[in-house]
């Protein structure tokens, strides 16, 4: 059976292509993506299914496969929005929409979501589930899409969920996860440091608050150093510095921002707490004051063991060996998909993509990211066999 599910996504893999080529060529930037949701939305219709559109008020869609009113519920996720990055791979399906590209793979995700509806319709006689659809809007920026759709309905009666990203750090053929947490919970951060602002000749009559700042910068590589015991991975990146205006003058305020990340709840809270407690501290050292906003962002991603095991025997049923998973280490990068698993079952893995004969090889959200499009059929048959089961 296994088998024939591979054959019949191989056989999908032109129809794979060109639904990918085309949500390629047409991104649209998280809570956007109106032309993408209707184009999905159309391609479900034409498989027979009857799509719940604009998913309390989004751009969301799903759309639930029945078996019988009393079968279990299994739930199968795809991304659909883009990023405000202009791109460079001169391919002839390239972004068409200037200064957004689908550079993290979600138009790979919904033709591989929309090729494992085309399967499930073929092997509808073999589901001991009913299947939902999840094609969801907005990840890639706070709050995230996956509220929306929880509050609209996609988990309920849902028993388990999956999901898949596509990885340029993977070859394709590969599969990477880990259970427990996976992905990290991410926080903003944002420091306005006040001082006193002057001539730069005259420093001893100003509060400077570049200096401010600057100790402040040092002062943070502290937080995890030595509040985080060293068996908690933990993460406190600034990113930028802007200050000042010109070179004679010592300007009034000073501003940081930057980003946290960590992989559990309780160092989570702590490091909030020293990063405002240390910021404040220095900058009143200094004469000076820190404004601190910590702003909120997705929780940790827990993959669930039993679900995970299943996502794995799933890999193993499409013909990935066990010589083609690798269990991850952690991942810094954030997930709204995180939401789906405080509210059922889930596993989320990273399928590979990553070709150099086909110079699939950059980075996410580089904007020469492309895909290997021979991991499409793989990914669909996958999605498949996640709602049929082992």
């Amino acid at each position: 059976m296994a088998g024939e599910l591979l054959q019949d996504a191989a056989a999908l893999r032109e129809q794979l292509r060109s639904w990918r080529r085309h949500l390629h060529a047409h991104p649209e930037l998280s809570g956007q993506e109106e032309k993408s949701a209707a184009f999905i939305a159309r391609e479900l219709r034409a498989l027979g299914y009857s799509p719940v559109e604009r998913v309390n008020g989004t751009h969301g869609i799903l759309v639930t496969l029945h078996v019988r009113d009393d079968a279990p519920l299994v739930a199968l996720r795809a991304d659909i929005d883009a990023l405000p990055i202009t791109e460079e791979t001169g391919v002839e399906y390239a972004s068409t929409n200037p200064g957004v590209m689908h550079a993290c793979g979600h138009d790979a995700h919904a033709a591989m979501l929309l090729g494992a509806a085309a399967l499930l319709q073929k092997h509808r006689a073999r589901l001991k589930r009913s299947v939902r659809l999840l094609f969801q809007p907005h990840e890639e920026s706070y709050p995230g899409g996956a509220p929306d759709m929880i509050a609209g309905g996609a988990l309920d009666g849902v028993g388990e969920v999956f999901g898949i990203h596509i990885s340029s750090m993977l070859p394709t053929g590969q599969l990477g996860t880990r259970v427990g947490p996976f992905m990290a919970a991410v926080n903003s951060l944002e420091i306005r440091v006040v001082g006193r602002g002057g001539h730069a000749a005259m420093p001893n009559l100003c509060i400077d608050p570049i200096v401010t700042a600057s100790q402040i910068v040092t002062a943070l590589q502290t937080v995890v150093s030595r509040s985080i015991a060293p068996s908690e991975p933990a993460v406190v990146s600034v990113t930028q510095f802007h200050a000042g205006t010109t070179h004679n003058v010592i300007p009034n305020e000073a501003a940081l921002n930057g980003t946290i990340r960590t992989f559990d709840e309780g160092v989570r809270q702590t490091v909030l707490t020293r990063v405002r407690e240390v910021a404040e501290a220095v900058a009143r050292g200094c004469g000076a004051e820190a404004h601190v906003t910590l702003g909120p962002g997705y929780p940790v991603l827990v993959n669930d063991a039993a679900t995970t095991e299943r996502a794995l025997a799933a890999a193993r049923q499409v013909g990935i060996q066990d010589a083609q998973i690798q269990q991850l280490a952690p991942q810094g990068g954030a997930e709204d998909f995180a939401y789906y698993g405080r509210k059922a079952p889930a596993s989320f893995v990273f399928l590979g993509a990553a070709s150099e004969a086909k110079q699939s090889v950059y980075p996410h959200h580089h904007p020469k990211f492309n895909v290997d499009e021979d991991a499409l059929a793989q990914g669909a048959a996958l999605h498949a066999q996640f709602a049929l089961g082992t």
